[in-house]
Order: C-alpha cells, then sequence, then structure tokens
C-alpha cells in the first residue's frame, strides 16, 4: 500500500524479510527489493482525514542534525520549503470526494518538539523498520506524508530506517492522523515507540502452494524514483486476449501495462487516474462490456468507471463508508460474482499508526448493481470471525468451479513464534465462513490480485519492498486455488 510527495517517503502496504537470505529462498527475486506505506498503503485518502495536517517550522526540527553554525542552519529553511508545495497536490483531491471543504493548506504553525541530537543520529544494529508497526514509515499516506516530513525534518525521516521512533518524535507526528468516525476521536492513533518485533524464524518447514516467477515491475519503471512504490497491481483481460494490468505510482498516479502472455509487460503511455484518486485498485469487468476501477479512500470506498479501461471518469458518492463497513480506515475492495446478477466486495481494515500487525480483519458485502453495496453480517477473517482469527488484511477472492471460494490476504506478525509473513489462502464452501488456510510461501508478499489468463492458468500477482529499489511487482503459480 501516491501522489507527488518528497522523494524519500517510503509506503507500507507490503513487507520485506529482515534478511535477504530470506527474500531469496521465498520468493524467487529478479533484481534487489523495496519499502512502502501501505498504507497504504498508500492508499488514496479523503480529505476529511487531511483536515488535521499541519505545517511545521522546519528549521527546528533539521537544526539537531547539523553541526555547524547557527547561521548555517537557516538554510535547511530553503531546502525544505518545497516540501510545502506537497499541500496543493493533497488539496487537489477535495473535489473528488464528499468529504468537508477544508483544505491541507498550512493555514497554521505549530512548533516543533525538541529532538534531541541522539535521535537523529542513534542506529540500532539489525533494526529492521518494516518490522516495527509503531515506526511512521509504515503508515504514510497521501494525507499525512507532507505533513510527518514536515513535523520531522528530513534527516529524521531518513534516520528512522535505522532506529525506533522516540517517544517525542511519536508525539510530534501524532496531529497528521485522520479523525476516527466520530468527531474529536482519533482513529488508530500512534503508541509509544518500544522495542521492534523480531522474526518469527528464518526458515518455513511446512508445505507451501505458490512458487514465485519473481519481479516484473519496479522502479524507475513508469518514472517513479528509485525507492519510491510502485503497488498495488490489479488486472483485466481484454478482448483481444491479452492482460492489461493496472499499478500504482508514487507521485504518479494509476498506470497501465499490458502483455500477451500474463508475465512480461510493457508499459502503456500516459497516467489513467492521476494524483491521489487511485490509492489501492481494483478493476472489475461490468456486464454492459465497460470497466469499473473501485479504490481505497480511507473512509470510503469509491470507483471510476471507463468506457475503454484507459480514460476514467469517477462515479458519484461512495460505494461503502468505514460506518457502514464498521471499521475505522477501509482498504482493499475486491469483488466476485457470487450468481448471476449478484456480486460479493471483500475488503480489509486499513492498518494506522499504533494498532499492531495483529489487528487487521476482513468483511464482506453484496451488491445487485455493483454500485450499491449491502455488509454481509460477522467477519471472514481475523478478529470476530468463526474461525481464522488471525490477522488479514487485503483479501482477494478466487471461485472455484463447485462454488467454494478462496481468500488469498496477507498475514503479518499475527502469532509469534508460529505462522511465517506473508500470502495466505483461506477456503469456504459459502464464501462467508472459511475454516481452513494454507501458507502460499511468498514471504512478506502483499496486495495478491489473482487472474484467469486465455490459456486457461492463474495467475498471482502481488508486491513486495526493498527500501534500496522502492515497490516491487512479482508474479506466481500456484498449486491450489
Amino acid at each position: 500500500m501516491n501522489t507527488n510527495m518528497p522523494p524519500d517517503q517510503l509506503r507500507r502496504n507490503i513487507g520485506q524479510p529482515q534478511r535477504r537470505a530470506d527474500i531469496l529462498k521465498s520468493v524467487k527475486r529478479v533484481g534487489v527489493f523495496v519499502t512502502v506505506l501501505l498504507v497504504a498503503s498508500g492508499c488514496g485518502g479523503s480529505s476529511d482525514i487531511a483536515t488535521p495536517v499541519t505545517t511545521v517550522a522546519p528549521v527546528a526540527t533539521q537544526a539537531p542534525i547539523t553541526t555547524v553554525a547557527p547561521t548555517t542552519t537557516a538554510a535547511p529553511t530553503t531546502t525544505t520549503a518545497p516540501a510545502t508545495a506537497a499541500a496543493p497536490t493533497t488539496t487537489t483531491t477535495a473535489p473528488a470526494t464528499a468529504a468537508a471543504p477544508t483544505t491541507v493548506a498550512p493555514a497554521t504553525t505549530m512548533a516543533p518538539a525538541n529532538l534531541p541530537e541522539s535521535v537523529n543520529t542513534q542506529v540500532v544494529d539489525g533494526y529492521d523498520f518494516r518490522l516495527d508497526d509503531a515506526n511512521v514509515l509504515n503508515h504514510l499516506r497521501l494525507d499525512n506524508e507532507a505533513c510527518i516530513l514536515h513535523s520531522l525534518g528530513d534527516a529524521i525521516f531518513k534516520a528512522l530506517r535505522t532506529r525506533p521512533m522516540d517517544q517525542a518524535e511519536t508525539d510530534q507526528v501524532m496531529h497528521c492522523f485522520g479523525r476516527g468516525t466520530e468527531e474529536g476521536q482519533m482513529v488508530d492513533p500512534p503508541q509509544p515507540a518500544g522495542d521492534p518485533p523480531q522474526p518469527t524464524g528464518d526458515v518455513w518447514e511446512g508445505p507451501t502452494i505458490c512458487t514465485s516467477h519473481g519481479v516484473f515491475f519496479q522502479p524507475p519503471a513508469f518514472g517513479v524514483a528509485v525507492g519510491q512504490p510502485i503497488a498495488d497491481p490489479t488486472a483485466t483481460v481484454l478482448d483481444d486476449g491479452r492482460i492489461r494490468l493496472y499499478a500504482y505510482a508514487q507521485g504518479i498516479g494509476l498506470v497501465s501495462a499490458v502483455s500477451d502472455d500474463g508475465r512480461v509487460f510493457t508499459e502503456e503511455p500516459g497516467v489513467r487516474i492521476a494524483g491521489t484518486e487511485a490509492g489501492q485498485p481494483r478493476v472489475w469487468r461490468l456486464p454492459d462490456g465497460r470497466w469499473r476501477m473501485y479504490v481505497s479512500k480511507v473512509r470510503e470506498i469509491a470507483s471510476f468507471t471507463s468506457d475503454d479501461g484507459l480514460d476514467f471518469i469517477k462515479d458519484p458518492g461512495a460505494r461503502l463508508t468505514t460506518q457502514a463497513a464498521g471499521l475505522a480506515a477501509i482498504s482493499s475492495p475486491s469483488i466476485v460474482e457470487v450468481e448471476p446478477g449478484l456480486w460479493r466486495m471483500y475488503y480489509s481494515t486499513l492498518g494506522m499508526p499504533g494498532a499492531g500487525p495483529g489487528g487487521k480483519r476482513a468483511g464482506s458485502a453484496t451488491s445487485t448493481n455493483l454500485l450499491e453495496w449491502t455488509v454481509d453480517p460477522g467477519w471472514r477473517l481475523g478478529e470476530g470471525a468463526p474461525y481464522l482469527t488471525d490477522s488479514a488484511e487485503h483479501p482477494f477472492p478466487v471461485v472455484a468451479a463447485d462454488g467454494s471460494v478462496s481468500l488469498f490476504y496477507g498475514k503479518f506478525r499475527a502469532s509469534p513464534g508460529g505462522a511465517p509473513d506473508g500470502l495466505w489462502r483461506a477456503t469456504s464452501v459459502d464464501g462467508l465462513t472459511f475454516s481452513d488456510e494454507a501458507y502460499t510461501g511468498l514471504y512478506f508478499g502483499n496486495d495478491p490480485e489473482v487472474v484467469l489468463l486465455p490459456s486457461g492458468e492463474r495467475i498471482i500477482y502481488y508486491g513486495d519492498f526493498d527500501p534500496a529499489i522502492g515497490g516491487q511487482l512479482l508474479s506466481a503459480t500456484c498449486t491450489e486455488w
């Protein structure tokens, strides 16, 4: 799991093992791999979430990381000033949502925390911020990235890759996160930073059902800067048999590529949905032949429709809201046709600071027109589900010939000492109660999308992240679907 943000911003909806050796064993990599926001992923945020954003004077936060005389420290004011330009970019999302008219423009300033110099320079050996859910780098979104960068300063922002957050830093970024369903209630506010969670083990000795083909897109593809994410793949089969894949490109928007075999893709020119509007997209072919793109907007799921799969126009209203779904934030809408004229959408919690990796769960809703959705009672996966109560995020459904449903989803640090992180698959007879699950073997993979190719073969696309490269897209084949 988005706009023209500063070059060092990250996104986490997809993860990466602590040791590169793990990746080579679990995922057949093609090149080096990347880091993200999921939060989200990295996902598009509605402007009401962005409302609390305020601008922090950058000079004070820059001062601790420089050893020069005070006269020189004024320089960062000039160098960090362009980051303020990110605010108008986020502001442009307001017309496209039903959010409050308040903009992200820096109407006020707040005094930055006096962060000690030691928190800027300290490096913790073996620390992997991707495994530390309290690290703000794992919770960057369209509506908070600029605010967080302003609050911490560029140097501290970079330093958080190498060490846990300090309490003062955590307090300093609290105001950058959106409000909950009730006025004045924060959505999963960050908790004090503690010791980062450690990997559950180096080797998974149990069975796996998928084999990775490796990376097929990574920065600088689509013009994405190295270190930034290409994420959230979604795909459809065109009338001529080719596969069109859409993906979110940091700082650009929703882009697309085409393939004859589903494995080797060629970038298409242009941008399908620009800027902040297309977080965690899922494409669906409508009965009339048009394409609808469902996207995550933090507090709602919105949609766009296209006649040709290239030019999309936003549909009015929301497809599903957090209030209806019973979640503080919602993401990853994925759809299957249950029977003729009846569709089911699966979605999940959107990870937020302090929530912890074990707190995600998946729900579902049905529709007879693909616009209006009614939430199904209960939960499919995660806390509150009948059987599989481990954390589950970004579910993607696959319907078998007998009508049974499989959900591919991300599970991260749900059971310390137990299940490995990455993509899992659960099965259900009725698509509502899931009782069996299997590990795919795609370690630290996330944001899955399964496509049935014209050849009859199924392929799964997913994302992963390497801080040295950025967000990458991979594909895999599974023995069980």
